[in-house]
């Protein structure tokens, strides 16, 4: 997808026109964030930028939505006390969040350090969550910090609400490679039906907060990004405000070291190449083809994909079988990267977690 963004009104827009952080100085570079729907490349492009040397992304931080909408449990922000509590809880979270990761720090370091940090940070909670990540930068010695966010579907008005001057890179895939990818995973729909509603919604959402505030939002096809990988990073770059690095495209001599549930990132070990395109050709049958069309077509053929089943309609059968079924592969007991009893532990983590 071509980015029909305005660079001569971007590069018009200064620092007096951007809100400012309280405690951040109006110089400051603003943060990134990356975000998608689950297997549509954000990864992938999570280690282009981590590869940058002016950016340090730490992997996929998962509570920032979740805090954010339980924001009274921490009390007075203006308390260092509870900043200092909630740099602790975040660490916390963050240890459970990946599960092969329990008991392993996050962040090394932080809660040493979350006395010091609390009483650096400014009152708010953008105010922690920005000390947290300069922690992490200074620890890469990078200047500039970022986000993935591939878990919430509406998060990208909670990161503008956040940081107001943030950038946001929102990668978009073949919604039919997306359930090729996630249905025999553990922590994806496990029906093309509920694939196919989840990855509407989630691409609806992002196009439409994208068409709102386009100096924010910069939309690019996952397809686009592997078919001409230093074309598009340029133009993102360009977007961020920072030269093009080519080590972006050298992130595979690293490989999978940076990033956990490494069994399902094996492409990390290999430079861009298409071969993860138009997957769903040969891994989805015809059926799954159909139902998956029916729900999302009309968007498939907005973003300029192909679309096989033309006027395609959903059966009263189609949903049932498609809810249920999804209901009932959830129990399913060896799946990657995590089985039954690991799902079943996260679950109870997350509650406990919510009740903290």
């Amino acid at each position: 997808m071509e980015h029909d963004q305005d660079h001569t009104e971007k590069a018009a827009e200064t620092g007096a026109a951007e809100a400012t952080l309280s405690g951040a100085t109006a110089s400051r570079k603003p943060p990134i964030f990356l975000v998608g729907s689950p297997r549509s490349g954000t990864t992938l492009i999570h280690q282009m930028f981590d590869h940058h040397p002016a950016f340090a992304l730490p992997f996929e931080s998962k509570y920032i939505v979740v805090f954010h909408n339980n924001l009274a449990e921490f009390g007075d922000l203006h308390d260092v006390k509870n900043r200092e509590a909630m740099i602790v809880s975040i660490e916390m979270f963050m240890r459970n969040a990946w599960l092969e990761r329990d008991h392993a720090e996050w962040i090394p370091g932080l809660i040493d350090a979350a006395p010091r940090l609390a009483a650096e940070a400014a009152p708010s909670y953008a105010g922690v969550m920005e000390t947290v990540y300069k922690f992490f930068a200074a620890q890469r010695q990078r200047p500039r910090w970022g986000d993935k966010m591939a878990t919430f579907r509406r998060c990208m008005p909670t990161i503008l609400e956040l940081f107001p001057d943030a950038r946001i890179v929102h990668i978009i895939r073949d919604g039919r490679d997306v359930a090729s990818s996630l249905l025999p995973l553990s922590f994806g729909p496990n029906t093309a039906y509920v694939a196919a509603k989840k990855w509407r919604n989630f691409v609806e959402h992002g196009l439409d907060f994208a068409a709102k505030h386009p100096r924010h939002v910069y939309t690019v096809r996952y397809e686009d990004l592997i078919d001409d990988p230093e074309k598009y990073l340029r133009e993102i770059c360009d977007f961020v405000g920072e030269p093009f690095h080519e080590d972006m495209l050298n992130f595979h001599k690293s490989g999978t070291a940076r990033v956990p549930r490494k069994e399902i990132h094996g492409q990390l070990n290999k430079p861009v190449n298409k071969e993860r395109a138009a997957r769903w050709k040969r891994d989805l049958s015809a059926n799954q083809v159909r139902v998956f069309e029916a729900v999302a077509g009309p968007l498939l053929d907005r973003l300029g994909y192909e679309v096989v089943n033309q006027n395609a309609q959903l059966s009263v059968w189609d949903r049932f079988a498609g809810n249920t079924g999804h209901k009932a592969l959830w129990w399913r007991p060896f799946t990657h990267p995590v089985g039954l009893w690991d799902r079943v532990k996260m679950r109870v983590l997350k509650r406990k977690l919510r009740q903290q």
